[in-house]
């Protein structure tokens, strides 16, 4: 599949959490993608828009709300690639408007935006999309997030990155927001690690709720490729969900500061600092882990640790 160039992540040791928990424990560095402010949806938007142009495209309408990471990455990459980027934007606490730096990276690249309530998404986009094509704009709408057979593929390139980086992995442990990051690593993985265990840390959603999401993820990729991937490698867990989406605790915060003061890694409290503490309380749970090759993906998510600062 074609993507606009990019480098490919590092890979670091974490000494004090592989003493601490007993295992061999490394990072996948996508927090520093060298595109968009990194993270996953930079990586992911490398394969939405690698055939988005000026030429072909006058302005590229998504939605999401203040603290997406996804609409952080997109709002840069559109202003690196010249195309007009329209926002439709919600969300229940109106102050994340003011307090995410996420969305002041939005509103400094120029973004356009229409504000709605969450329940008019739907009717917004389309009537923002009806309102460019009536003036003979080239319009290309982009799902938040984003969800499309593009962003899961992304991540099943990305573990053939990891693989040719000579990683040897035996158990990873990665964030589960919407689910699309989490299909391609699960895809990707039973190809180049086919006896390894993904652990998926749900920041947002339970099982019932996320399952079929992940199906259907499954699916595009398998009719793309030819292929008949499951999720027979998965093991997911909805135990540190915190209440949902974007909420988190005091002890999740103390594993942040813990990780930031002895690792000297970035990670936030509604993506990889949760996934972080789940799998931090999961290897601590019993000794069937020790002295394993262990792979925490860092996703990203420096801006939203940013805009939680007391």
């Amino acid at each position: 599949m074609k993507h606009l160039p990019f480098s490919a992540t590092p890979i670091h040791a974490l000494p004090y959490y592989s003493d601490l928990l007993g295992v061999q424990l490394e990072v996948k560095r996508d927090d520093l993608f060298l595109k968009a402010g990194g993270g996953n949806k930079a990586r992911m938007l490398q394969y939405i828009l690698a055939e988005v142009s000026p030429q072909n495209c006058d302005v590229l309408v998504t939605a999401g709300g203040p603290c997406s990471n996804f609409n952080r990455a997109c709002a840069l990459m559109c202003a690196e690639l010249g195309v007009q980027m329209h926002l439709v934007e919600y969300t229940d606490r109106v102050e994340e408007f003011d307090t995410s730096l996420n969305y002041y990276i939005c509103k400094l690249s120029g973004i356009k935006a229409t504000r709605c309530d969450k329940s008019d998404v739907p009717d917004v986009i389309n009537s923002v999309l009806d309102c460019y094509q009536s003036k003979g704009k080239k319009v290309k709408f982009v799902y938040g997030g984003g969800k499309s057979l593009q962003g899961v593929y992304a991540y099943y390139d990305a573990v053939k990155e990891l693989y040719e980086q000579g990683s040897s992995v035996e158990h990873v442990f990665v964030a589960c927001g919407t689910g699309t990051t989490l299909a391609g690593i699960c895809a990707g993985m039973q190809k180049y690690y086919p006896q390894a265990v993904v652990h998926a840390v749900s920041t947002a959603r339970t099982w019932g709720i996320e399952k079929s999401v992940l199906d259907e993820d499954l699916s595009v990729l398998n009719q793309y490729l030819g292929s008949h991937y499951t999720y027979e490698n998965l093991q997911f867990s909805e135990d540190y969900l915190c209440g949902g989406y974007g909420k988190y605790h005091a002890e999740i915060m103390g594993t942040i500061e813990e990780c930031i003061s002895h690792e000297g890694m970035l990670i936030d409290p509604t993506y990889s600092g949760k996934a972080f503490y789940g799998m931090k309380q999961i290897l601590l749970s019993t000794d069937e882990y020790k002295g394993s090759h262990v792979l925490f993906w860092n996703t990203g998510g420096m801006f939203n640790l940013l805009s939680n600062k007391q």
